[in-house]
């Protein structure tokens, strides 16, 4: 029995959502933060390394590669979770989704989670809180701390 469009779409689609998973379910955290917004809801950040590259568009219009080790696995307040890698940023540190469909960003102990907007112009801040527990050490400093 011949596929349906549909039924091809179906499976393309759920192979999507398999692969772009796959960066969350590989992903081990060498330490984890939570921080509280003004709301009393919490952001979950994983922090990670692997190595990634991307592009840094300047102002002047300038094309730039980029390359870096850091990453984050972020879960917001609702329960949605994604992977993004830093990015430059003239201050605090800056992580987005290869996509561009969010931006996490940290600056002393506060957080800010934004999402594209839906009509594709800026983005929209889904979290704003403080730091308030560190949860996972790194395994170098639990070595060092015996």
């Amino acid at each position: 029995m011949p596929c349906s469009r549909h039924d091809f779409m179906l499976s393309a689609w759920a192979c999507v959502a398999l692969f772009a998973g796959c960066a969350t379910w590989t992903f081990s955290p060498i330490r984890s933060a939570r921080f509280v917004s003004e709301n009393g809801d919490y952001l979950y950040v994983d922090y990670g390394r692997e190595e990634h590259e991307s592009t840094f568009t300047a102002p002047s219009g300038v094309t730039l590669p980029f390359k870096t080790k850091l990453k984050v696995r972020v879960t917001a307040p609702d329960g949605r979770r994604f992977v993004a890698w830093q990015v430059m940023s003239p201050r605090g540190v800056l992580y987005k989704t290869d996509d561009g469909h969010w931006e996490y960003y940290e600056e002393g102990t506060g957080s800010i989670l934004a999402e594209r907007a839906a009509d594709g112009d800026g983005y929209e801040m889904r979290f704003q809180g403080v730091l308030c527990a560190n949860l996972k050490e790194k395994k170098d400093e639990k070595k060092s701390r015996r």
